[in-house]
Formats: structure tokens, C-alpha cells, sequence
């Protein structure tokens, strides 16, 4: 008998741990502001934020109505009606009236307005786009980025095109020509 009751608790035990480290993820969650039920920092799954939801991480589906939704990283799919803040690394799509990322993005940016820092692979798709560093591929009204590989645009302005612009006025530094109308692209093709 004893030796039964070892053998169970050496299987159950681990499967106990198992469980506890299984239900530490948050699957769902529900922000508004000085609220999180349950108040976790991570959320993988649905994070539906009222007015203003903050946390750690978001990896799944982050729904935000009226809301300022802020997150260090976010790694799947963001629909905010209001801004998307991404304090860290966004990998997905951010959709929402205005997004401010701050780290790394891999994906898609869509927005009226684009404020982000670095989008290595993917696009940004709005009205007005502006990086701090490198963008592959900027499609919008007004694109502005220290460098980019392909601005599609009204205005396009970069430091540094390494593919193409395409728009009504495009300026390259290291363009053909600086400042030229309908399409720009650097003036060597080691640039």
C-alpha cells in the first residue's frame, strides 16, 4: 500500500505544479482605468480595455473601445478605437486611430496616424507615418522616417532610401536628386 501511495504522489505532484503554472496565464482580461480583473500583468488571450487598459504583455487579441491600450510588448492582433501605445517590441498587426510604438515592430501598422520607432519587417499603412529609424515600406498620405526601403505617398521625406518613392513630392538625402516629384531612389546602389 505504501508503495502505491509513493508512486501516486510522485505523479500527482509534478501534474499539480503543472496546473498551477497553467492557470498563472491570464486567457482573459478586462481593463479599465485603476482596474484589471483579474489583475495581472500578462494577458495571453483577449485583453478588452475601456477607457484606458495597461499591462506588461499582451500576446492574442487586444480590443480596445474608447481607450488609451498600453502594453510593453504586444505579439498578436490589437483593434483599438482610440490610441495603441507598444512601450517595447509589437509583433502583428496594430490597428487603431493612432499608434505610438516605441520599441521594435514586425508587421503591420495601420492607423491614421503612425508614430513608431522601427518597423523592420512589415508596413505601415496610414495617413500620416513617421518613424525615428528604419522602415521597409511606408504607404500613406505623409511618410517620414530616418530611412526606409519604399514610401508610397503624397510627400515622402527619409534620410536614407534604399528602395523607392513613389509620390506627388518625394525627398531622399541620399536620393538621385534630393528633392524630386513622382519618384526618388538612391543615387547609388550602395546606398
Amino acid at each position: 500500500m505504501k508503495r502505491f501511495s509513493l508512486s501516486v504522489s510522485t505523479k500527482v505532484i509534478p501534474l499539480l505544479m503543472l496546473a498551477g503554472a497553467a492557470m498563472a496565464v491570464t486567457p482573459v482580461q478586462f481593463s479599465a482605468p485603476n482596474l484589471r480583473a483579474p489583475d495581472d500583468a500578462s494577458v495571453d488571450g483577449v485583453r478588452l480595455s475601456v477607457i484606458h487598459g495597461k499591462n506588461e504583455n499582451v500576446r492574442g487579441f487586444d480590443l480596445g473601445v474608447l481607450s488609451l491600450s498600453e502594453t510593453s510588448n504586444l505579439s498578436g492582433f490589437s483593434a483599438v478605437f482610440g490610441v495603441g501605445k507598444v512601450n517595447g517590441d509589437m509583433n502583428g498587426c496594430a490597428a487603431s486611430l493612432v499608434n505610438v510604438h516605441s520599441g521594435s515592430d514586425d508587421g503591420v501598422n495601420a492607423a491614421f496616424v503612425n508614430r513608431v520607432n522601427d518597423l523592420k519587417h512589415g508596413v505601415n499603412v496610414g495617413f500620416v507615418n513617421v518613424a525615428d529609424g528604419y522602415t521597409q515600406v511606408d504607404v500613406g498620405g505623409l511618410n517620414v522616417s530616418d530611412a526606409s526601403s519604399v514610401q508610397l505617398g503624397f510627400l515622402n521625406v527619409t534620410g536614407r532610401i534604399t528602395g523607392i518613392q513613389l509620390g506627388f513630392l518625394n525627398v531622399a538625402e541620399n536620393g538621385f536628386l534630393p528633392i524630386f516629384p513622382f519618384f526618388n531612389f538612391p543615387k547609388n546602389s550602395t546606398d
